[in-house]
């Protein structure tokens, strides 16, 4: 009996030290695991909409309750001051799961600047082709007034994007993702600026 309340007492003193280790190295690490997410989505902002002096979250004055589910962020570039462009952090489902888009527009030339597949749990080989440049520069200049559609040949309208080979589910999930930034895009920046 006194062997196991031992071995029970040893066990209890390890897991301690275990959980007291794992919190240390979590509280060092931490820190740096935030600083190293804010490096990379500045990077991804720059690559998005290159130019900008500052971007600031401003979801709160943008993003209204009424406002598409697939929206989860709204962020506000800014040149000399002035507002120049948004960049969306868009959620659409795909074929595996959610694919996260950040999606850039210019507000004075009413154009979609880049988009960036953040991150994505598609089919290796066909759908996780949607983190390619070769695919994502396929909307970078369209217009935010016309609605894109996937097509599976090549586009013969400006507002088409040609789909993935094999992965269609997944290049409509990234349409649809920057089709809801780009709707919110027009009723908040273009049309409001217009009127």
């Amino acid at each position: 009996m006194a062997d196991i309340i031992k071995l029970g007492l040893f066990l209890m003193l390890v897991a301690a030290v275990a959980g007291l280790g794992v919190g240390y190295v979590n509280n060092v690490a931490s820190p740096l695991i935030e600083k190293q997410i804010l490096k990379e989505k500045i990077d991804s902002f720059k690559e998005v909409y290159p130019g900008a002096d500052k971007v600031e979250n401003e979801s709160a004055a943008y993003l209204k309750s009424d406002a598409d589910p697939a929206l989860k962020e709204i962020n506000i570039a800014y040149k000399n001051g002035k507002q120049s462009g948004v960049l969306y952090l868009v959620q659409s489902k795909g074929y595996s799961g959610l694919i996260t888009i950040l999606a850039g527009f210019d507000i004075s030339t009413h154009k979609i600047t880049a988009i960036k597949v953040l991150s994505q749990s598609e089919t290796p080989g066909l759908g996780d082709k949607a983190k390619e440049p070769k695919f994502q520069d396929r909307y970078r200049g369209k217009n935010a007034a016309t609605a894109l559609e996937v097509v599976k040949t090549e586009p013969l309208k400006e507002h088409q994007i040609q789909a993935i080979t094999a992965s269609t589910i997944t290049s409509k999930a990234v349409t649809k993702g920057v089709n809801a930034a780009r709707e919110h895009f027009g009723r908040t920046f273009v049309d409001a600026k217009t009127n």
